[in-house]
């Protein structure tokens, strides 16, 4: 019952914070009225050198279906992989370790509550769905992108968006949505969670509405999994 009436309140939400959206009811943003998307592509170079350490590692990182196992509707195989850096405020201290300086670009931007590395491997789609909440907007930073063939596609309410290396995007994912990479390489963004800017008292409802959102098992649980798989992945380190 929480987990349906939890549904039911962002279906509540949607058109409220959508019409009273500081930015607009849009698809696709305008990244000037994001100044922290210019931040994070003058800083590609240092996040993507923090990442290439790690890339010998993209097949042991955590796949989808693994995290999040009520939504294998999305993905069922291990063709898309995530790396948490941390979830609404909640981190990952070790995987946090790995990332120190991306750590403290993300960090010093209040408003980006989620991060994490998303891999999508070649020749996979993830299913139309659409995003959890409302109060919130998706930004991505492209990493590492293939261009090959017919390259790699986001496509949000029929908009089509191709992401680009040192780019962001910023998106409502509560339209439905599909990711597509069509090349024979895996695809690699930074994926954040941006709170969507709304008017008082919307915004302190939302800040309220994301913070005891940990406590659902929508949530809790992916987050538990997650924290035990990366005990796992550093169980060698010394």
């Amino acid at each position: 019952m929480v987990e349906v009436n939890g549904w039911l309140v962002e279906k509540a939400f949607r058109p409220l914070f959508r019409r009273f959206s500081k930015k607009g009811n849009r698809v696709f943003f305008d990244n000037t009225d994001f100044p922290v998307t210019a931040v994070l592509e003058q800083n590609y170079d240092v996040i993507r050198a923090e990442f290439e350490k790690m890339r010998n590692r993209i097949d042991e990182f955590a796949p989808f279906q693994t995290i999040s196992p009520d939504q294998i509707y999305i993905s069922n195989d291990d063709k898309w992989k995530m790396f948490f850096l941390k979830a609404g405020k909640i981190r990952f201290d070790r995987n946090c370790q790995e990332f120190p300086e991306t750590m403290k670009i993300i960090d010093a931007e209040k408003n980006l509550i989620s991060a994490y590395f998303s891999v999508i491997g070649p020749r996979k789609m993830l299913m139309p769905h659409e995003g959890p909440w409302c109060g919130i907007l998706r930004v991505h930073l492209g990493l590492d992108i293939p261009t090959e063939g017919k390259g790699c596609v986001l496509v949000v309410n029929k908009e089509e968006y191709r992401w680009e290396e040192g780019k962001t995007v910023v998106f409502d994912d509560t339209y439905e949505h599909i990711a597509v990479n069509m090349t024979d390489r895996n695809r690699v963004v930074l994926f954040m969670d941006y709170m969507r800017p709304l008017p008082r008292p919307l915004s302190w409802l939302n800040h309220l509405i994301v913070y005891l959102a940990r406590y659902m098992t929508y949530f809790r649980e992916p987050i538990k999994r997650h924290k035990e798989w990366e005990k796992q992945f550093y169980k060698d380190a010394v």
